[in-house]
């Protein structure tokens, strides 16, 4: 899976959990956005190479701040 990818995954979360629990559960739903996002992840990679847990501990950072700069520019304050 390539980071373009997986910004179009969090791009179509990140409005459907917005939706779903609507305002002041931030944490919440990035949580959600990100365990979504790991398990399309997981699944992924499980059905081509493996190495799925890896895969996740490196770039879970980058992703976390994906869906906050995603949160910020779809949902500006």
């Amino acid at each position: 899976m390539k980071w373009l990818d997986i910004f179009r995954l969090i791009l179509m979360l990140i409005p459907a959990v917005e939706s779903i629990f609507g305002p002041k559960t931030g944490p919440v739903k990035k949580r959600i956005v990100s365990d979504a996002a790991k398990s399309v992840i997981e699944a992924t990679e499980e059905l081509s190479t493996g190495g799925q847990a890896a895969t996740w501990v490196r770039i879970k950072e980058p992703v976390g701040k994906i869906i906050d700069n995603t949160v910020d520019i779809l949902f500006p304050k």
